[in-house]
Order: structure tokens, then C-alpha cells, then sequence
């Protein structure tokens, strides 16, 4: 067998060993702890790998890439990522007209107010729609300010009796918004069901953020060890074949030298 071809397989074989998929990638540190943790909660493989500068890359295995993904939406996860007032507002060294500057201005409002309104426990998600309208010229009707709030609650938690505080909230958040101009829609997400009905005890790590049913631990370890001795026997074949090689090439020069120096014995 070629060598480079041994080397080939064995390298598949190692690499099948470490299914892993890249499920999120330029993660804080903080906002990927938050995913690993919920995974593990529900049973889901996971691990995060550090990329440097504070960026950090969520692992899964490549059977549970589904649940996951699942079970990070249902708990608005990765976090949207929100511009600032100072973002929205940067200095770019081109003049805006006043009506691009108060779209900007409304925009940054409202991803500020609707950032705050995440904060609160079991809030996915929420959108902040601010209406302002235009000062109105004199002998013109006055169009009251209004802001719309769409939010996506988890199911277990009650957010309807939060309504009142999220109202008052926005309404002295954005100037010129009475309590009354203030709608608010909620909208459960979908629950999600229960990973298994086992308890916590049934369950055993076997490696750092792997846990497996008890019943199965033993098939898992007799695989793993299957795994292994295949993995020694490959290593083992690929330096037998890199010792016969070398053997065989020195022979080889060992016989050039021989013939060499017969020609100079027969003089």
C-alpha cells in the first residue's frame, strides 16, 4: 500500500473522530457561555472554542445541529446585534440633511427603548416602532407621537402583567409619547419539548461538557476503546511501512556502494 494513501485514511479516521460543527462563530465570551449553558441544559453536546481578541466559536456535534439551532431561537439566541446612538450618530464628514438626521435619530430610539425591553426575564425578542410626527405648521392639526411593541415571549413566563410598566416605560423613554399612544402585542414562542424524561442523576459525563445516559455508558466506552486500538494499529502499520522504507533505502545505497568499489578491488 502507499504510504501517502495510509496516511490519507488515517487521517479521515482521526478526523471522524472529532465530528464537531462550527454552529456560531465571532461570539463574545459572555453571550456564548449563556448558549453553551443552555444546550448542555437540554441535553445538547456542545463545547466553545476561543479564537482570540474575546471572539469565541460554539461547537456542536453534527447530529444535534437541528435541536440546536431550535432551542437557541426559542430563547433569542445569538442576541441581535443593536446600533447605538453614538453608531447611528458616528462622525463620517458628510453633512446629513435634517431629514435623514431625525430618521437616524428615530431608528437609534427606538433600538435603544427595544434593547432595555430584552432585558426583562423571558423577553426574546422585541421591536420598538416610533411614530413622531413633524412639527405642524400654524392652523394645522397636531398629530399625537405613538410607538407600536411587538415582543416574543417565552411561554412559561407571564409577561401580560408586565404590559402596564413596558408602557409607562417607552412612554418616558420617547418624548412627546403619551401612556395611551403606547400598543403593545405579545406573542408566545414556541415551546419547546422536554429533552427526555430522565433525571440529572441518570446521567453521567464522560468527558467535559459529554454526558450520556448511564445505561450506555458501558457501549460507549467499548466503542471508544474500539476507536482506540484501531487508531494504535494504524499508527502502528504507517511506522512499519516508514522503517521498511528507510530499511529498504539504505540497502539500497549500501549496494551502490559495493558496486562501486569492485572495479577498484579487481585492479
Amino acid at each position: 500500500m502507499n504510504i501517502r494513501r495510509f496516511i490519507t485514511i488515517v487521517g479521515m479516521v482521526i478526523g471522524l473522530a472529532a465530528c464537531n460543527t462550527d454552529l456560531y462563530t465571532n461570539l463574545s465570551e459572555q453571550e456564548a457561555n449563556t448558549m453553551l449553558s443552555l444546550l448542555l441544559e437540554n441535553g445538547v453536546s456542545a463545547q466553545k472554542v476561543g479564537l482570540g481578541d474575546g471572539l469565541v466559536t460554539l461547537q456542536v456535534d453534527d447530529d444535534d445541529i437541528q435541536r440546536a439551532v431550535t432551542i437557541l431561537n426559542a430563547n433569542g439566541l445569538p442576541k441581535r446585534t443593536r446600533d447605538t446612538l453614538g453608531q447611528v450618530f458616528q462622525k463620517s464628514g458628510i453633512i446629513s440633511s435634517p431629514f435623514e438626521e431625525r430618521i437616524r435619530f428615530i431608528y437609534a430610539l427606538s433600538e435603544e427603548v427595544a434593547e432595555t425591553i430584552t432585558e426583562i426575564d423571558g423577553i426574546v425578542s422585541a421591536r420598538v416602532h416610533i411614530v413622531l410626527p413633524e412639527k405642524a405648521d400654524l392652523g394645522e392639526e397636531v398629530k399625537p407621537s405613538s410607538a407600536a411593541i411587538f415582543i416574543k415571549h417565552r411561554p412559561e413566563f407571564d409577561i401580560e402583567f408586565l404590559i402596564p410598566q413596558i408602557k409607562r416605560l417607552v412612554s418616558n423613554a420617547i418624548e412627546g409619547v403619551e401612556y395611551a399612544s403606547v400598543s403593545v402585542a405579545l406573542v408566545p414562542a414556541r415551546e419547546l419539548k422536554p429533552f427526555s424524561q430522565r433525571s440529572a442523576q441518570e446521567y453521567e459525563a464522560v468527558f467535559p461538557g459529554l454526558r450520556i445516559a448511564r445505561d450506555d455508558a458501558g457501549m460507549f466506552w467499548q466503542i471508544l476503546g474500539a476507536v482506540g486500538v484501531v487508531l494504535l494499529l494504524l499508527i502502528g502499520g504507517v511506522g512499519y511501512l516508514l522503517f521498511k522504507q528507510i530499511s529498504s533505502g539504505g540497502k539500497k545505497a549500501k549496494g551502490g556502494d559495493d558496486d562501486e568499489l569492485l572495479p577498484e578491488e579487481l585492479a
